[in-house]
């Protein structure tokens, strides 16, 4: 879903490149690839879907003739700036929609949904992160932003629906899109599923994005397609005195857009292990993105008294000062991803070409 985003449509070219270099070949990993959006998706090799993930109707309209997925990969969804009507209609319940109208409990199924690493909701200077990094089964710590919010409910939500897989719970709360018999739409598919033997349970990857912008070289800027804008995206640094912000932490979390594509095939490798249940990674870049260490950025932001209700002693730390905000061990040991692309890396390297006219190497940009 969301393939005429700026994510979503990168990954539908990457995947149909990695398709058209297979064919020909010995391989059996080449698949169909479908793109789900509002508008019409205009990739080559990629089979155009329309429809609003907001109606599930809309939905099961537009994936009736095409009942068969083996990895659904949920990328639409409301950003940053949505308002807390759009976070929950678009983010939570389309989310709801799109496992609903997807959902095959005969098969084996994956489904990849993007998350973000802002689910904790952090905003200065009054409601920081609890600790760093952040781990994946930290949540929402109580601000009042909505997109924040929405997407700690969209995780709360799938890990409700594979609970629910888990204990045969015929009540759910998936269905209903058939009316108020019990027995329609999803209802009767879930129920159907709980009543047999042989039904699968689905494989969910929650995966946490960070802060996703452009590849080097400088500057860094985050394309909001949904408006038609384009962020220049500066690297953190500290402030004279805590101001209003929400989730400044977006530069130390950033990710290069090559490396969240990468990351994402990865989730799709038919030869990964299936795991039923829930699993949550978060993928961001190999350093923050920042002209000062974390705690220096951490405390100027957040003032010294609510900072030093942050657990930061991993990045007080010698060697430390610099490493991700957020916990990535779980998306090398679930999908063998580490980013490659180091931004802190790449501003001291131009830095020294413009001040000095000198490459001081190689730093996998």
């Amino acid at each position: 879903t969301g393939a005429t985003g700026w994510l979503g449509k990168e990954l539908a070219t990457q995947l149909a490149a990695n398709n058209n270099a297979k064919a020909g070949t010995d391989s059996n990993n080449e698949c169909e690839i479908y793109g789900l959006s509002r508008r019409p998706t205009d990739i080559p090799h990629v089979r155009s879907l329309q429809a609003d993930i907001t109606s599930e109707p809309s939905l099961r309209s537009a994936l009736s003739p095409h009942d068969d997925f083996d990895v659904i990969v949920h990328l639409a969804g409301a950003a940053g700036w949505c308002t807390l009507q759009q976070g929950l209609e678009i983010n939570v319940a389309g989310t709801r929609n799109v496992l609903a109208a997807t959902r095959n409990p005969k098969k084996r199924q994956r489904y990849v949904i993007a998350s973000s690493v802002a689910v904790t909701g952090s905003c200065a200077p009054d409601h920081p992160p609890k600790r760093l990094p952040v781990r994946n089964g930290d949540g929402f710590v109580g601000s009042d932003w909505a997109y924040g919010l929405s997407k700690n409910m969209v995780e709360e939500v799938v890990t409700f629906i594979s609970g629910s897989e888990e204990e045969g719970s015929t009540s759910c709360g998936v269905g209903g899109g058939g009316g108020d018999d019990p027995k329609s739409g999803t209802a009767d598919a879930l129920m159907r599923m709980h009543d047999d033997d042989d039904h699968v349970k689905a494989d969910y990857l929650l995966l946490r994005i960070g802060g996703v912008v452009t590849d080097p070289p400088l500057p860094l800027r985050h394309l909001e397609t949904a408006i038609g804008e384009t962020v220049t995206i500066e690297p953190a640094d500290r402030t004279d005195a805590p101001q209003r912000a929400t989730f400044p932490e977006f530069p130390l979390a950033a990710i290069a857009l090559s490396d969240i594509v990468r990351c994402l095939v990865l989730t799709i490798d038919p030869t990964a292990d299936y795991k039923p249940g829930v699993r949550t990674v978060t993928a961001v870049g190999p350093s923050v993105f920042s002209r000062r260490p974390v705690v220096d950025v951490m405390e100027s932001w957040y003032g010294r008294e609510t900072a030093g209700e942050i657990d930061m002693e991993y990045h007080r730390m010698q060697g430390n000062e610099y490493k991700p905000i957020y916990d990535t061990e779980a998306a090398e040991r679930e999908l063998g991803f580490v980013a490659k692309v180091d931004f802190r890396m790449v501003m001291f390297v131009e830095l020294a070409e413009d001040t000095l006219g000198v490459n001081p190497g190689p730093c996998n940009r």
